[in-house]
């Protein structure tokens, strides 16, 4: 079981979703344990110019991304169909959506998998935020603006030296796209003691010597916003709470593909 999902499940059992005073694990757990039982969400996540959205109800699914270096696109997932989009331009005359369908050129498919999936890791980086914070500080509740602000002070050389550096790539970097990094995190699941100080070394230089993590909660306990502040700032806002919709677009803007 990954790292992060125990982690979960330890603060689903000590503290459910309530609010009140909790310790750095279960802090660090509270947004993966109440995902894991309110699925239905919308989920904003940026981190420096990146952004993505992501939208879940019951098993339909709509993803939005701009993550630079033209990764950028939407893909609804809903009815059994799949449509994409990317955004300012058109396909065909009128017709700003594609149906995917196994017409679909096998790069172009490649493409839109990759931006799903970094979009994806954007808004799951709380898990990365919690592996960082289990062993954290913590201060708060406070109240802010009627939510209870939680802050974990982090001292991230000391969670890299403490971190399962296996279950953490698990949460970092679930689909590497450079074989090469492939390679170098073989590697580092396999105990190579040199691979696993580049990785501490290449975190510590990502993160900073220090950072802190923050959650806000509403008065039913939901989480509301969670913010990293390292040498990026990453934060992920969650909102709509069971009450989500994810539509098909409408059929005169989409094209499908033909033989």
């Amino acid at each position: 079981m990954p790292r992060y999902v125990m982690i979960a499940v330890l603060a689903l059992l000590v503290t459910g979703c309530g609010s009140g005073a909790k310790t750095a694990p279960e802090l660090a757990g509270y947004v993966e344990t109440y995902l894991q039982a309110h699925p239905d969400v919308k989920r904003v996540a940026k981190k420096g110019t990146q952004s993505a959205t992501v939208v879940v109800k019951g098993q339909d699914k709509d993803v939005s991304a701009d993550l630079g270096e033209g990764l950028r696109g939407r893909l609804v997932r809903t009815g059994g169909a799949a449509y994409m989009q990317t955004p300012g331009e058109e396909v065909a005359p009128g017709k700003i959506w594609d149906k995917l369908t196994e017409e679909h050129e096998p790069y172009n498919l490649w493409g839109i998998g990759v931006m799903t999936s970094q979009a994806m890791t954007l808004v799951n980086s709380h898990r990365v935020h919690a592996l960082l914070a289990a062993r954290g500080r913590v201060s708060g509740p406070a109240s802010d603006g009627g939510l209870d602000h939680y802050t974990v002070a982090v001292d991230v050389q000391e969670a890299l030296d403490d971190l399962d550096l296996g279950a953490f790539l698990e949460a970092y970097d679930p689909v590497p796209l450079l074989q090469d990094t492939e390679n170098e995190y073989g590697r580092v699941r396999a105990g190579d003691k040199a691979a696993q100080t580049r990785l501490r070394h290449q975190l510590l230089k990502e993160f900073g010597a220090r950072a802190t993590y923050e959650l806000r909660l509403d008065g039913q306990g939901r989480p509301v916003r969670q913010r990293l502040t390292a040498k990026t700032l990453t934060e992920i806002t969650f909102s709509d709470w069971g009450d989500t919709t994810v539509a098909a677009p409408p059929a005169d803007q989409v094209r499908v593909p033909t033989k």
